[in-house]
């Protein structure tokens, strides 16, 4: 993910990814480097896609296509985030901001759908503890706070810059007075603590100065999504070398149809046919018509992201 730092660790299954219903948040009882110390420890048998720390920095300990080790039975179709604090701590508005961040180039990359879900077999924006003993039984992670803050996370998503539905169009500026908190300043203004975060680029939400300047978002304008145009079905070949056919295979996996045992990568190969295939049959395709090489009605249904 653009904006994250790229720290792999061991702790992960390649290519194990086979689907992606959407984020489940997690606490990490503790620090965000020392959990990333943790996670590099074979024995800790333990990882997770990404890590926030209370200042918005942004791990990414596993690719996405491939299974980190986070929820037990929901490995395979969940991309876990574990945040620096302990149960019971409510994010900080940098964490949101953060959080939006990776929604939003989840939504943008994956499909994940831009809504809180309480279901193992919802989409969208979910929490460690809802599924039960099949998840691992840590029922308290994160914690009643952070389930209470997806919200703010879902707004925040649609003021990220990394594939938000929203731009932030023209801005406005306020100057801070004495008495003012960033989440009376936000109410006033109609906006939320964390879009003001990420448009200021604030560190430490909690910390403003008596004449500080803050920028205030316009009106917001919609931003369609920009997806790869059909190269056509003679692009997809053997031999065939290109970024577009990496995308292509995630969005394959993100629709439970990857077929892959490494991967996607950008050599069109059978598994990336077979992935395909299995996307055709999907959308009722049959016969010679799901063979596993794209044609302009299923390729458009799949949604390739510009690249």
């Amino acid at each position: 993910m653009p904006g994250a730092q790229w720290r792999p660790v061991p702790n992960c299954t390649k290519g194990g990814q086979k689907a992606v219903y959407g984020l489940v948040l997690h606490i990490m009882q503790g620090t965000l480097w020392g959990t990333d110390s943790w996670f590099r420890n074979p024995s800790a048998q333990a990882s997770a896609h990404f890590g926030v720390g209370k200042d918005g920095t942004i791990i990414q300990w596993v690719d996405t296509v491939d299974r980190a080790w986070h929820a037990a039975s929901a490995n395979s179709t969940w991309l876990g985030i574990e945040h620096e604090g302990k149960s019971g701590d409510s994010l900080t508005a940098a964490q949101i901001a953060a959080d939006g961040k990776i929604l939003a180039w989840a939504h943008k990359t994956h499909g994940v759908k831009l809504q809180s879900t309480d279901s193992v077999t919802g989409r969208g924006l979910g929490w460690h503890g809802m599924g039960g003993s099949a998840w691992g039984g840590h029922t308290a992670c994160p914690g009643t706070p952070i389930k209470n803050q997806r919200d703010e996370i879902l707004k925040a998503a649609g003021a990220a810059d990394t594939g938000g539905s929203t731009d932030s169009g023209s801005s406005t500026t306020y100057t801070v007075r004495k008495g003012d908190t960033l989440s009376s300043i936000a109410k006033a203004h109609k906006t939320t603590v964390a879009k003001l975060v990420s448009l200021n680029g604030l560190k430490d939400a909690d910390k403003l100065s008596v004449g500080q300047k803050l920028k205030l978002p316009g009106a917001a304008t919609p931003v369609k999504p920009i997806y790869e145009p059909f190269p056509g079905s003679a692009f997809f070949h053997g031999g065939r070398h290109s970024p577009i056919v990496t995308a292509m295979g995630r969005r394959l996996v993100a629709e439970g149809c990857g077929k892959y045992s490494t991967g996607p990568g950008p050599n069109w190969t059978n598994a990336d046919k077979n992935s395909y295939a299995a996307f055709q049959r999907k959308l009722g395709y049959s016969g010679s018509a799901a063979d596993g090489i794209p044609g302009a009605k299923s390729w458009a249904a799949l949604k390739v992201p510009k690249v």
